[in-house]
């Protein structure tokens, strides 16, 4: 088996390392605000030298807020590869959706959003991961349609998308109202129908 390799072994290995520096980051983001958070104080938390750390991660925010090694390539090829029958909208909406299942099981994912409720100051410090996965969408959208990447379409197809799935994450109550998958898909919904004018509803919570 492959992941029996020496090189398998040391890969997970990584992933792991990774892993516990990300949850301590986020951690201790939340229980101690990052201002009195250390790469010292992360590293004793997840059992590693500050060496290790700087062997991953360049900031402590970097830790606390950077997306899974290879996300934004995953999310980009899933989008290409969904069925050519599919609209651009319906393909995203499909992948982030998938996506978002996985994650919901993450405690790192979970722990990150209910700290960027619990501390909204620090929402500018996500913008580069944002655009990170904003651009592998316009990509995506890009090999889907055969338009160039700056193309209006293009272009305006990933920002819109991007911002229902923002919306639909901010609307997001973890211990309240429908799951973020299903809030998700119903942002995707509304952009894909021309944004009609819904009941007058609080659409964040359920009734």
């Amino acid at each position: 088996m492959e992941g029996s390799r020496p090189d398998g072994l040391r890969d997970r290995k990584k992933r792991a390392t990774r892993r516990a520096l990300q949850s301590s980051a986020v951690d201790l983001f939340r229980r101690h605000g990052p201002e009195a958070v250390t790469v010292e104080s992360i590293c004793a938390a997840a059992g590693v030298s500050p060496r290790t750390f700087f062997n991953y991660f360049s900031t402590k925010d970097e830790a606390a807020f950077v997306l899974e090694e290879g996300a934004p390539e995953l999310i980009e090829e899933r989008i290409t590869a969904r069925p050519a029958e599919e609209t651009p909208l319906e393909a995203i909406r499909a992948v982030f959706v998938a996506r978002l299942s996985e994650l919901a099981t993450s405690k790192i994912w979970l722990d990150r959003m209910l700290l960027l409720r619990e501390r909204p100051e620090l929402l500018p410090r996500i913008v580069l991961t944002n655009r990170i996965v904003e651009d592998a969408v316009t990509r995506a959208v890009a090999a889907r349609t055969g338009l160039p990447e700056y193309h209006l379409y293009v272009r305006t197809t990933a920002a819109t998308v991007f911002a229902a799935l923002q919306a639909a994450i901010s609307c997001w109550q973890p211990d309240a109202g429908p799951d973020v998958v299903t809030l998700v898909t119903e942002a995707v919904e509304m952009v894909s129908r021309g944004l009609p004018t819904p009941p007058r509803t609080d659409p964040c919570r359920k009734e």
